[in-house]
């Protein structure tokens, strides 16, 4: 065995993964809202919502590699990866907070308040995320543990989202009581203090797993590393290039439609209350593919499975774009659909990442393992970044106004943009990896065991 050491008790498994529980219940709230709460609580135009969140998300997405940068050379107390799990999140929770506000400014004032708290909330999300991604590589120190880890990390986050569907919207209108701001504020409140919570379980679980030995550092595999060497070392580390690109890509696609369900719901549908039952079906039949996750996975092995799952959204979304795109239930069957057999990709996004920083290891004798994991965020904050610009100005070109009656040509252009976009995104993002991810399962083995003795 790798490393010498014994496999990942379940406890801190579980630990681990109760994190992206916690987390997600929180950051799915302005995944899914946050721009109708720009447009609807906060009544900002379409196309400034889009401006708006298009610069706050590129401020977000510059902080990411600056985060891991710092992680990367940095050595407190707390350890290497948990010191920042334990010092982020309340940090996080407080900014999360102020960002579904609705301050009495005028329209420009506002925004720069509600952008401001945005940066600064996800820079500190970014710290917490960053050290507990990174954690996976000193908690499994085999790949059978690292795929463990990944996988039991996707079964708590679709679990999670199964919760956010069926409670978040019933929680706006409970604790708002007529008032949709209050509600989401009051919302976001709760889920932030729970994911501090669970942040802080794992920091307490995974003492003796995180010791930053300096003298040890000091001798072999040094951790530090200029900004420079960082993307050099990133740039010339083709799988990890070509995992990053795809996972833009299919980022871009997921957040378009996520933002676009409650336009879909409310003017396609003409039933806002729908999308309650979207999101539960969703989040079932996607818990249900990450448990079956594990055996597709063993199957096809990660490079066929990640393949297998960027093609699928096309093929499902051409169905509904030519069947006219206005059945919800038919929308909601090739989403559960998606989400079911799409689980066994995203189980394992975080050991894929693992799996290249082995390879930069292995290529260029520098472990840059924090750095690499960071940037595995990269994607998602692009793609947030691309998908609020998206969805903003997408809205702008096809006449939307949230205080006119919807038309023939609105309910038309919201259905362009759910089905089009994911079509287009599935297939490019499917075609570069298979292009330029060449590490098999066999491949990764023979890299840890030469990096092991190294």
């Amino acid at each position: 065995m790798l490393g010498g050491q014994g496999a990942v008790p379940n406890k801190v498994i579980n630990s681990y993964a109760l994190v992206d529980f916690t987390f997600n219940l929180m950051m799915m709230v302005a995944v899914t809202y946050y721009a109708y709460f720009l447009t609807d609580v906060a009544m900002i135009e379409a196309a400034f919502m889009g401006t708006i969140l298009l610069i706050a998300r590129i401020c977000d997405m510059i902080s990411v590699p600056i985060t891991g940068g710092i992680i990367q050379n940095s050595h407190l107390k707390w350890g290497k990866y948990r010191s920042w799990i334990l010092i982020a999140p309340p940090f996080t929770a407080t900014f999360f907070i102020l960002m579904f506000t609705n301050p009495p400014l005028n329209q420009i004032s506002k925004a720069v308040f509600l952008g401001a708290c945005y940066v600064v909330a996800h820079v500190c999300v970014n710290f917490a995320y960053n050290g507990h991604i990174s954690m996976m590589s000193i908690l499994g120190r085999t790949p059978q543990d690292r795929l463990r880890l990944s996988q039991r990390k996707m079964q708590f986050m679709t679990a999670s989202s199964l919760v956010f569907s069926l409670t978040c919207m019933p929680l706006i209108n409970l604790l708002g009581r007529g008032n949709e701001g209050r509600g989401f504020f009051l919302t976001v409140a709760l889920f932030a203090l729970i994911q501090v919570l669970g942040y802080w379980n794992l920091f307490r679980q995974s003492e003796g797993y995180d010791v930053y030995e300096k003298d040890k550092a000091a001798i072999k595999g040094s951790t530090k590393a200029s900004a420079g060497e960082m993307f050099v070392n990133m740039l010339s580390n083709g799988p990890l290039m070509a995992l990053f690109v795809s996972g833009i890509i299919g980022n871009t696609s997921l957040f378009v439609i996520s933002s676009l369900l409650t336009y879909y719901y409310k003017y396609v549908a003409g039933n806002l209350g729908m999308i309650t039952i979207h999101l539960t079906s969703q989040s079932v039949f996607s818990f249900l593919g990450s448990l079956i996750a594990p055996f597709i996975v063993a199957k096809l092995g990660k490079r066929s499975t990640f393949i297998f799952a960027s093609l699928l959204n096309p093929v499902l979304y051409t169905i509904l774009f030519l069947s006219g795109g206005r059945n919800p239930y038919l929308f909601i069957a090739l989403s559960s659909i998606g989400a079911f057999l799409g689980a066994s990709s995203m189980s394992i996004g975080p050991a894929l990442y693992v799996d290249t920083a082995e390879y930069g290891k292995w290529k260029t004798g520098k472990d840059l393992t924090a750095f690499i994991m960071s940037m595995s965020a990269m994607p998602i904050k692009i793609g947030v970044a691309l998908s609020g610009a998206v969805v903003g100005y997408g809205l702008a070109i096809i006449g939307y106004n949230p205080l006119a009656e919807p038309t023939e040509a609105l309910i038309r252009g919201i259905i362009n943009l759910v089905t089009l976009i994911p079509i287009s995104c599935g297939l490019t993002a499917a075609i570069i990896f298979i292009l330029f991810y060449k590490l098999t399962d066999e491949k990764v083995m023979e890299i840890m065991s030469a990096n092991q003795v190294r």
